[in-house]
């Protein structure tokens, strides 16, 4: 069974086409060269309402037959969308059944390729099933077969890749490497990338030096004078409580340092006064 139309033949509009063609090419061939000063503004608004009102005569007149034109059609529309309504139903039926079908066969295929993935996997934590997935591979286009093919050929080349990169690049940049290579899965991009990372090195190097730290001279020992050493002798003896004293030392970094480290041993805390 289809659909016959019967009469779709239509007989042409019949109008005075070519007079309202003429009479209108008169009209506007009075306004094609029209030019208005600003004392005649009022002239010219109504001008244009006359042009306007011409064309709004002829328009109305279109439309009207447009809609009496259109409606056998729509009339006709609206019975075939009743029709094809009909069939919308079960044609929503069948697709949730087939979509839920596609999704589990999807899954399906997932879990196997994953078996795969955890028995052919050789770079255990590097890399993820998720990261090495193709979706095509889920498709029923591409066989059980192939698609197990395709991921074990791609581990396999990216175990390669690895371990060549890891033959090749400094120890010091390897893992950057590495990782650069996972998240571009592109050999030669991770080769440059320890280039680069060598070039970057050797510029800071130029621009720091590789100069020793500059040593600081030691001021040779002073031993006490006997007259500091009358002073400290006169000094009274320590006291069981605290108390606080202010001395000025004077010596480099390092030995006030020493100093610091060897009060704290003692117990004694320093602090500095600005």
């Amino acid at each position: 069974m289809e659909l016959q139309i019967k009469s779709q033949e239509l007989a042409p509009i019949e109008a005075n086409l070519a007079q309202i063609k003429d009479y209108v090419s008169g009209v506007v061939a009075k306004y094609q060269n029209a030019a208005y000063t600003d004392e005649e503004m009022k002239l010219a608004k109504a001008d244009r309402a006359e042009l306007r009102h011409l064309k709004e005569d002829i328009e109305v007149k279109r439309k009207r037959v447009k809609t009496k034109w259109n409606a056998p059609y729509l009339a006709f529309e609206t019975q075939i969308k009743a029709i094809t309504a009909l069939i919308d139903e079960p044609v929503a039926l069948i697709d949730g059944q087939i979509k839920d079908y596609e999704a589990r066969r999807k899954e399906s295929r997932k879990a196997e390729l994953q078996a795969v993935f955890d028995k052919a996997n050789t770079l255990g934590p590097l890399v993820s099933f998720e990261s090495v997935l193709e979706p095509q591979w889920l498709n029923a286009s591409v066989s059980s077969g192939k698609a197990t093919t395709s991921l074990i050929g791609k581990l396999e080349g990216m175990a390669k890749d690895i371990a060549q990169l890891e033959s090749v690049v400094s120890a010091e940049n390897r893992t950057v490497c590495v990782k650069h290579y996972l998240d571009t899965l592109n050999l030669a991009d991770a080769l440059l990338k320890d280039t680069l990372l060598k070039q970057e090195k050797a510029k800071q190097s130029a621009v720091l030096g590789a100069a020793e730290p500059e040593q600081v001279p030691q001021p040779p020992a002073v031993q006490a004078s006997a007259d500091e050493e009358d002073i400290f002798a006169d000094m009274p003896a320590p006291k069981d409580y605290p108390e606080s004293r202010r001395f000025v030392i004077t010596g480099t970094p390092a030995q006030i340092n020493e100093l610091r480290r060897a009060a704290n041993g003692i117990g004694v805390k320093m602090h500095e006064v600005f």
